[in-house]
């Protein structure tokens, strides 16, 4: 008798070490954070702006206070600023807070743009907002569109795709800031087709020196998947080829080079 209780006893300490041991082994859940997501319709209803900041809680405010008012007024100006036939802009945007975007700052993909929540921390009073209105502007330009709009659409080259959104940054959005200045430091490296704002600084001279619309053209011209070199040498009479050479010499006069 003693012995059946003995056992008992044994297989009882038993299940409570291995319920122990399965408890210890389970995971403890993981808190899932509460969504942080506000949408910001625009004054005329137009334009529908979401913001994700579950990741970012702590932009909350800088969100409300800073950087809504640029986009309410600036993503309207780069609509404006890049229109095209028969073409119609997201009217709803969605922009969120990420943690997985390694050393990336910010990018668009369709209507949606990402911001990397760690670098946008550090640029609250730096790039963060030029950043948002470049990025903007990849959601206006989508040039992906053409490759359903046309049977035999051309590329585009990324320096063109970039350089405009970064004219659009450095010299409309926040010009006083010279942020794509061709210096001394820099002009030895500089090429028209360098992309961002580089390629910016060299749409702006075409623009300034040739051709107003020259924006504009450009623009259409890759939304609709036709881009060459015809859209330089229709509104200049020259290629990007003859023209960057063109900036560059005038840039080198300009510097006393």
């Amino acid at each position: 008798m003693k012995s059946k209780i003995a056992i008992a006893a044994c297989l009882t300490v038993a299940a409570c070490l291995s319920n122990s041991e399965c408890r210890a082994a389970i995971p403890e859940p993981v808190p899932v954070a509460e969504k942080i997501i506000k949408v910001y319709p625009s004054e005329d209803r137009k334009f529908t702006y979401t913001v994700d900041a579950t990741l970012a809680p702590d932009l909350e405010k800088w969100v409300d206070k800073e950087l809504m008012p640029v986009v309410f007024e600036w993503y309207p100006n780069v609509v404006a600023l890049l229109p095209g036939d028969h073409y119609q802009a997201p009217e709803k945007v969605g922009l969120e807070f990420r943690d997985d975007m390694g050393g990336i700052p910010a990018y668009a993909a369709g209507n949606k743009l990402c911001m990397n929540v760690q670098w946008f921390r550090t640029q609250l009073k730096g790039e963060a907002k030029g950043c948002v209105i470049h990025e903007l502007v990849h959601i206006v330009q989508n040039y992906g569109r053409a490759a359903g709009r046309n049977p035999k659409p051309s590329e585009t080259p990324g320096w063109v795709t970039e350089g405009i959104a970064d004219y659009v940054r450095w010299f409309i959005y926040e010009p006083k800031s010279k942020g794509a200045e061709i210096t001394r430091a820099n002009f030895e490296r500089s090429k028209y087709d360098a992309s961002y704002r580089t390629t910016a600084n060299f749409i702006n001279w075409v623009v300034e020196s040739h051709d107003r619309d020259f924006l504009r053209k450009l623009n259409a011209t890759a939304r609709e998947g036709r881009y060459s070199e015809k859209v330089s040498t229709d509104s200049t009479g020259k290629t990007a080829e003859q023209l960057g050479a063109d900036w560059k010499a005038a840039n080198a006069k300009r510097l006393g080079l």
